[in-house]
C-alpha cells in the first residue's frame, strides 16, 4: 500500500494531537489528584509531594482511540488499567495481581482464536510482561521512558516488515504515553502508578502475540528480565517494601548493600545523579531494541 505525503502528515498530526491531549489532561489531573492521592519523591532532598496514578490518562485515552483501530488492544489496555487502578488503591498482593493480569489473556485468546496451549502462553506472557514493566521502576522517567522505547522499537519492526496498520496502533499508544513521559521525566511532576505501568507490558505482549513477534519482544525486554532476575535472586518480590537509595551532599544517589537490581548494581559502582542513571537504562533499552531489529531482519 502506497501512502502519499498527505497520509503521512495526517498520521504525524494525529500522533502530536494525541500526545498534546494526554499532556493537557494529565496537567489537569495533577492539580486535583495531588490533594488526594500522592507519593513522596524519595530520590529528592526536598521530599516533595507528587501526584500519583497519572497513567490513568494515557491508558484511558489510548484505549478509547484504539477502539477504532484495534479493539483487542483497547480491551487489553482497559482491563489492565482497571487492575492497575485497583492495585494503586487497595495494594493487591503479588499473587492476586499476577492472576488478575493472566486473565487478561482470555479475551486475547478469544479474539485471535488461539488453541489451549497458546492460550496458556498468552495468559502467562501478559501476566509476566506486565509485572516486569511494573518492577523496573522507581526513578523519574524510568518505567515510562523504557516502556516508550520498547514500544517504538516493536513498532519499527512492524514498519520494516511492511505492517503499516500495526505500526500505527503502536504509535497511537506511544503518543498517548508521551504526554505522561513529559510530566514524569526528571524532575517528575506526576507518578504513573500501577495503572500506568501494568498496561505497558500487557500491550507489548499482546502486540507480540498478535503479530508473531515474541522472540523480538523478549530481546527488547531483556533489561526487564535482567532486573527481575536480580531482584528475585535476592528474595525481593514486593516493590512497596524496597528501601530507597540514599542521597549524598552532591545530590547523587548511592546504595549500601541490600537487594539487587539494574539500578542498584550501577549505583554500587559509583554514585550517580538520578537522571544519569535513568539515561544509562534508556541506552541499554535502545541497544536491545536495535538487536531485536537485527534479529528480525536476519532471522
Amino acid at each position: 500500500m502506497i501512502y502519499d505525503i498527505g497520509s503521512y502528515a495526517y498520521y504525524i498530526i494525529s500522533y502530536l494531537l494525541f500526545g498534546l491531549l494526554s499532556y493537557i489532561f494529565i496537567n489537569i489531573f495533577i492539580k486535583t489528584m495531588v490533594n488526594y492521592k500522592y507519593g513522596i519523591d524519595l530520590h529528592k532532598q526536598n521530599n516533595k509531594k507528587i501526584a500519583e496514578m497519572g497513567g490513568i490518562i494515557p491508558v484511558s485515552l489510548s484505549s478509547l482511540i484504539l477502539l477504532a483501530y484495534a479493539p483487542l488492544l483497547s480491551i487489553v489496555l482497559l482491563l489492565s488499567g482497571i487492575i492497575g487502578t485497583l492495585d494503586d488503591i487497595y495494594k493487591l498482593s503479588s499473587k492476586v495481581k499476577f492472576i488478575a493480569m493472566s486473565l487478561v489473556g482470555i479475551p486475547v485468546s478469544l479474539f485471535l482464536g488461539l488453541d489451549v496451549i497458546h492460550t496458556i502462553i498468552a495468559m502467562l506472557g501478559i501476566a509476566i510482561y506486565s509485572n516486569f514493566t511494573n518492577m523496573l521502576a522507581g526513578f523519574n522517567g524510568l518505567e515510562i521512558g523504557v516502556g516508550i522505547i520498547s514500544a517504538i522499537f516493536l513498532g519499527l519492526i512492524l514498519l520494516l516488515n511492511g505492517d503499516i496498520s500495526g505500526f500505527n496502533v503502536v504509535m497511537i499508544f506511544v503518543s498517548c504515553y508521551f504526554g505522561l513521559f513529559l510530566l514524569n521525566k526528571y524532575p517528575a511532576k506526576v507518578f504513573p502508578g500501577d495503572v500506568g505501568t501494568l498496561p505497558i507490558g500487557a500491550f507489548l505482549a499482546t502486540v507480540a502475540i498478535w503479530k508473531n513477534l515474541i522472540p523480538e519482544l523478549i530481546i527488547i525486554m531483556l533489561p526487564h528480565f535482567i532486573d527481575a532476575l536480580l531482584k528475585l535472586s535476592t528474595g525481593f518480590t514486593n516493590r512497596e517494601k524496597q528501601s530507597p537509595t540514599k542521597i549524598n551532599k552532591e545530590g547523587k544517589l548511592f546504595v549500601d548493600g541490600g537487594y539487587l537490581s539494574i539500578m542498584r548494581c550501577l549505583l554500587m559502582k559509583k554514585p550517580m545523579k538520578e537522571y544519569n542513571i535513568v539515561f544509562v537504562v534508556w541506552f541499554l533499552s535502545m541497544l536491545c531494541g536495535l538487536i531485536a531489529i537485527l534479529y528480525n531482519h536476519f532471522h
